[in-house]
């Protein structure tokens, strides 16, 4: 509600702004998509309409919906997003890695849009699959973990094994990161997201994996400019600051981070 009100509040102010600037008969363009925090209008949004990517997104949308009982959210604009850099990662050498899966609503987009098996690609899943470790995490991130927690999360992990069952190179790894990658063997990393909902487990995470990822490589940070993350939105800054990269922020709220 308080989102909504803020958007209402910014269309307004826009709105009033190019009104002044525009002769009497015209009126401002409808919005074209309005959801997950942000609206658009007055651009070409065929590349959350292509048929192509509707077709893998619905399909994972199916398969999640017992996992959001009040309806899947429509994350579209950031499946699209994390379509455009597996993409990416196919003109690469590497594996797939997600961290922070739930049901795999963006993973199961991107390997359906991908045709995943056709590549012969391995996708290594990593979650707890039972929400945030609350007790493994810092004291400072444990009121929200413990809020998330009961909004969001509980034992999925058969739910995710039924998902992923049609991905013959799909591998689900369920532990606490980053201890639960010694569990897999990966040489090489393509294309890597990153959704733990914690800076500290994605900083220790992230610097296992970052030697892994071949250059070109990206990182698709899915919490990077939410409100309420913004230790995790410092904590990337600092790492991408360390080897001179500035991270690209998206109207979805994810930061893409390029190697």
């Amino acid at each position: 509600a308080n989102s909504l009100s803020q958007l209402r509040k910014l269309e307004k102010a826009a709105g009033n702004w190019l009104l002044r600037c525009l002769p009497h008969k015209y009126s401002l363009p409808k919005w074209v998509y309005a959801a997950d925090g942000f609206a658009v209008r007055s651009k070409d949004i065929r590349c959350i309409l292509d048929e192509r990517f509707m077709l893998a997104y619905k399909a994972a949308e199916r398969l999640n919906a017992e996992a959001w009982p009040g309806g899947v959210p429509d994350v579209r604009w950031r499946a699209h997003v994390c379509c455009w850099a597996a993409h990416n990662g196919l003109r690469l050498e590497g594996d797939f890695v997600e961290c922070g899966v739930f049901a795999g609503i963006f993973s199961l987009t991107v390997m359906n849009y991908l045709d995943f098996n056709a590549t012969g690609r391995h996708f290594h899943l990593f979650d707890t699959f039972d929400g945030l470790p609350v007790s493994e995490l810092p004291e400072s991130e444990q009121s929200m973990a413990r809020d998330i927690n009961k909004a969001l999360y509980f034992d999925c992990f058969e739910l995710a094994q039924r998902n992923f069952s049609g991905f013959k190179h799909a591998h689900l790894v369920k532990g606490i990161l980053p201890g639960s990658l010694d569990s897999a063997s990966i040489d090489k990393i393509a294309y890597l997201s990153m959704d733990l909902n914690s800076a500290s487990a994605e900083e220790a995470t992230i610097e296992r994996l970052w030697p892994k990822l071949v250059r070109g490589g990206m990182v698709v940070i899915d919490d990077y400019a939410f409100p309420g993350h913004t230790a995790q939105y410092d904590m990337w800054n600092r790492f991408a600051a360390k080897s001179g990269r500035l991270i690209l922020t998206v109207p979805t709220g994810q930061g893409i981070l390029v190697k």
